[in-house]
C-alpha cells in the first residue's frame, strides 16, 4: 500500500453533521464512548444533531475534532494505508501524536479536554479574539501590528496570503481597520472562536496544561512528526514534549510545515478528519501536491480503491 503524509485539522473544521457516515461505525462509537465518559455528556449527539452554538464552544469543538481525526487515522491504518510522516494544525498536533504513537488516545483526549477548558478560562480573563488576513504581505502585517497598542500577534502562518492574527479584542479590531486600509485586495475576517489562541494571552492556560503534559511519559515517535513551533521533523520524545508546551502561546508555522514535509518525504497528503480546510490550504501553498480529504465513508473507500 502507498504511504502518505497524514495531516490533522484544528479548530474551525467543525460543522453539525460532520463525518456523519463515519460516526455510525463501531470504531467511532467506541472512541466517542471514551470521550463521552470523560466529558460526562454525549458529545457524539452534539456532533450529529447540534445545535451549532453548542458544538462551536471550544470545550466541545476540540475533543470532537480530535476524536473524529483519530477515528479516521485508525480506519486508514486498518485498510493498510499508513503515514510516512505526520503533522497537525494547532489542536491537530494532538491527533498527530496519537498517530505516531507518542501517546495513547486516552492520554491525548484527557489533554485535549483540559486544553479546551483552560483555553476557555483564559479567554474569560483576557477577552481575546482572532482574525484572518487575506492577500497581505507579511512585512505589511508586522509593521502595522508593532504600532498597535495592546497585544496582537501573528498566530498562524497558514499560506503566503492567509495569515491569522490573535490578541486582545480591541487591538484586533484596530488591526482589522489598519490592515484593510493597505489596499482593496486585503480582506480581514474576524473568526468565530472563543479566545486569542497562539498568543501571549494563552499564558493563563499554560500552567495547567504544561503540568499535565509533563506528568505523561511520551514515547519516541514511530515516524517523523512536524511540530507547529518550528515546522521541523523530530522523533525525540523530550523535544516533542517541549514543543507541545510551547505551542499554546506561539504561532502555527503551517506553510513551512507542508513545504518541509515535501522536501523530506513524499508529495501526497491525507487530511484525516472533518472538513477540508487543510486540503484547501495545501492547494494555495503549492499547486502540484495531491491532498485527499478523508472525512466520510465514501472518501475512505475511494482512496482505498486508488491505493
Amino acid at each position: 500500500m502507498s504511504k502518505y503524509n497524514f495531516i490533522f485539522p484544528g479548530q474551525g473544521s467543525q460543522a453539525v453533521g460532520m463525518s456523519s457516515s463515519i460516526l455510525t461505525m463501531d470504531i467511532a462509537k467506541k472512541k466517542f464512548n471514551q470521550t463521552n465518559e470523560l466529558l460526562g455528556y454525549d458529545l457524539l449527539d452534539i456532533c450529529v444533531n447540534g445545535p451549532n452554538d453548542l458544538l462551536t464552544k471550544t470545550k466541545n469543538t476540540q475533543p470532537a475534532i480530535f476524536t473524529i481525526s483519530v477515528i479516521v487515522d485508525s480506519l486508514l491504518k486498518d485498510k493498510g494505508i499508513f503515514p510516512s510522516s505526520v503533522a497537525g494544525h494547532s489542536l491537530g498536533e494532538y491527533s498527530a501524536l496519537v498517530s505516531s504513537e507518542v501517546i495513547s488516545f486516552t492520554e491525548a483526549i484527557e489533554l485535549v479536554i483540559l486544553r479546551a477548558n483552560e483555553m476557555e478560562k483564559a479567554n474569560n480573563k483576557s477577552f481575546g479574539a482572532m482574525a484572518a488576513v487575506l492577500n497581505s504581505e507579511i512585512d505589511d502585517i508586522n509593521n502595522i501590528l508593532k504600532d498597535i497598542t495592546g497585544i496582537v500577534v501573528i498566530a498562524n502562518y497558514n499560506t503566503e496570503k492567509q495569515i491569522v492574527i490573535s490578541g486582545e479584542s480591541d487591538a484586533i479590531d484596530l488591526a482589522i481597520i489598519k490592515l484593510s486600509e493597505i489596499s482593496k485586495r486585503v480582506k480581514c475576517v474576524k473568526l468565530n472562536v472563543s479566545g486569542a489562541f497562539h498568543s501571549p494571552l494563552m499564558k493563563f492556560a499554560r500552567d495547567a496544561l504544561s503540568n499535565a503534559i509533563n506528568l505523561l511519559n511520551f514515547n519516541n515517535a514511530k515516524i517523523p512528526i512536524y511540530q507547529n513551533i518550528n515546522a521541523s521533523p523530530t522523533q525525540d520524545s523530550s523535544e516533542i514534549k517541549k514543543n507541545l508546551i510551547l505551542q499554546l502561546e506561539n504561532p502555527v508555522r503551517w506553510s513551512d510545515t507542508i513545504l518541509n514535509m515535501i522536501k523530506k518525504d513524499n508529495r501526497e497528503f491525507i487530511e484525516c478528519g472533518p472538513g477540508s480546510v487543510l486540503t484547501g490550504m495545501n492547494k494555495r501553498i503549492i499547486r502540484d501536491i495531491k491532498t485527499y480529504s478523508i472525512n466520510s465513508h465514501e472518501s475512505l473507500n475511494s482512496l482505498c480503491i486508488k491505493s
